[in-house]
């Protein structure tokens, strides 16, 4: 009796050990998926390529993929979220009076993934391969590959690079994304040859706390990365929190907003963003969360200055009509549910920019009266009771107002019809046209167009770079050119600034003649917004989605 009493006891022992170790199977099973975040992306380009090459030039075996952000991204110095410049792999940094030279103090003690030390010379290594041969045919035309002279390792941990030319934004121009994407020159054959080609085996020793899984990773359709030692735990700074990465190939945004409700994707990179018109369904479900940050990038209207019935002293009076007769408010919820500021208070430089002068920060209320007024003072009447004003036997009938079809600026369409509903009030009538991309870009030779729907890059762009499009080099043309045509000779000014007091003194000219001649017509500044689940803690915005690899979602964590 006593010996079927302890095998009984036995047996229940036993019993009771496989649940707790199918238990503890569970816990883990959950600990691990809490630490892993599941994230939409877009695009695929491949696994494993050399993110110092331009991909078009080195296809096959350069380009930047979205895993390098994890694997390999640790600039120098980046941006925060309102594009302030903050050091990273620097410690800190100077910059000489003639803006010529920048000088990097290196933070000590850093390696990369397989224990090789960042140094100087490596780094030297980089900015000469990336600068004079991997995206040098890419970015010929941006000043840091203009104005390139040589780098120096001047010590252990002192880089310096010389330019030939110097820039006011020149510390800005190197926190670009092809500047955070560091190699070991021994990984490549030659080794310390800057053309040398990144051997296989290396291809994800970078600086990043993330390696590539590829065991779990499937092509075409999932990325899986997985956490690694790196010299952010070493200095506990920006500390990554998950485990996992999973990038998750879903090119449609509608079947990524669907995953996202189902619980299978966590987060939708917003380079790829939920659509507009998805946001109010998911604004309701208690297990979506939507995050939103200000941006600078302004959507406006371009105008057909340089012919009727946009040209002369009268062409100024029709614009300042159109500015004064937008209900920009009711643009925000028409057209952008909301997730949109309106842009009444600048022409283009937003006041949330940190170098913006306050002299920018001028812009159009809505005002139907005024709007009429001006309309009769440049003598436009509604002279056959059509509703339609006309002059001299031409009407404000039928004015081709040119949006883009691309999916990538789905806004346009319903932001052009909200425009066209409240312009029908002052009498004036727009027929829109929506054409391919690139017969949109081809618009800007050929300005065949009344009106174009078009917009800024935000705070991706510096501020004097967001004035550009007033300076394009022939045959484009310009966003906007004055009668007088000292407009693109002010921006050129601007850009050639050698102090921020003669910078800012002449944004303050091109933004008062943006203003007093209304050239551009400034509508809405975007929301920036990022959809997730509602478990997902910490997520902070970049300064904007163009720079998405800045966001950082690595310092997220499951809660």
């Amino acid at each position: 009796m006593m010996k079927s009493l302890t095998k009984s006891k036995t047996t229940r022992i036993a019993a009771l050990l496989v649940l707790a170790a199918l238990l503890g199977t569970g816990v883990q099973a959950a600990v691990a998926k809490e630490n892993t975040m599941t994230i939409a992306i877009g695009d695929w380009a491949g696994i494993g390529t050399d993110p110092t090459l331009w991909e078009k030039e080195f296809p096959d075996i350069g380009g930047i993929q979205d895993h390098h952000h994890f694997t390999h991204w640790e600039p120098l110095i980046t941006l925060d979220s309102k594009a302030n410049i903050i050091p990273w792999l620097a410690e800190s940094y100077e910059v000489s009076d003639d803006y010529k030279t920048i000088i990097f103090h290196l933070r000590k003690g850093i390696k990369f993934a397989n224990g090789k030390p960042v140094n100087a010379s490596v780094l030297k290594f980089n900015f000469d391969r990336i600068l004079t041969y991997g995206y040098h045919n890419a970015s010929a035309s941006q000043k840091p590959y203009i104005y390139y002279d040589h780098s120096e390792a001047a010590d252990e941990y002192t880089l310096k690079i010389y330019f030939t030319q110097g820039w006011l934004d020149m510390p800005r121009d190197l926190t670009v994304r092809h500047f955070g994407y560091f190699i070991h020159p021994e990984d490549v054959d030659p080794a310390w040859d800057i053309r040398g080609k990144l051997k296989p085996e290396k291809r994800f020793n970078g600086l990043g706390p993330y390696y590539v899984d590829e065991n779990e990773s499937v092509p075409n359709q999932v990325i899986v990365l997985k956490r690694r030692h790196s010299w952010r735990d070493d200095y506990d700074f920006h500390k990554p929190k998950l485990d996992t990465f999973v990038l998750k190939l879903i090119k449609d945004t509608q079947v990524a907003v669907m995953g996202l409700e189902k619980g299978e994707i966590d987060y939708i990179c917003r380079y790829w963003n939920a659509p507009l018109d998805s946001l109010p369904a998911l604004e309701r479900n208690p297990m979506i969360s939507i995050k939103t940050a200000p941006e600078t990038r302004i959507y406006l209207i371009e105008t057909a200055y340089w012919k009727e019935p946009f040209s002369g002293e009268n062409g100024i009076l029709l614009r300042k009509a159109i500015c004064y007769a937008l209900n920009r408010t009711e643009m925000v919820k028409g057209a952008f549910n909301g997730y949109a500021l309106p842009a009444t208070d600048a022409m283009i430089l937003s006041p949330h920019r940190p170098d913006s002068p306050e002299c920018c920060h001028k812009g159009y209320d809505y005002d139907l009266d005024k709007a009429k007024e001006l309309l009769a003072e440049a003598g436009w009447k509604d002279t056959d009771g059509d509703g339609i004003l006309d002059k001299n036997g031409k009407s404000l009938k039928d004015l081709d107002f040119v949006i883009s079809s691309s999916s990538n600026v789905g806004w346009q369409k319903d932001l052009a019809q909200v425009a066209q509903s409240q312009l029908k009030k002052i009498g004036i009538d727009v027929k829109i046209q929506a054409v391919e991309s690139s017969d949109y870009s081809q618009l800007t030779k050929t300005g065949d167009f009344d009106l174009r729907m078009s917009y800024r890059m935000g705070w991706y762009y510096t501020t004097v770079a967001e004035l550009m499009a007033f300076n394009l080099k022939e045959p484009n043309m310009n966003f906007y050119s004055n009668q007088n045509k000292t407009l693109a000779t002010i921006v050129e000014a601007a850009e050639k600034a050698r102090s921020m007091d003669e910078r800012d003194e002449y944004l303050c000219q091109a933004c008062n003649i943006l203003y007093e001649e209304a050239g551009i017509i400034p509508l809405v500044y975007e929301i920036q917004y990022a959809v997730m689940n509602s478990k997902v803690k910490g997520f902070q915005f970049a300064a904007s989605k163009n720079g998405y690899e800045q966001d950082h979602e690595e310092e997220c964590w499951i809660g």
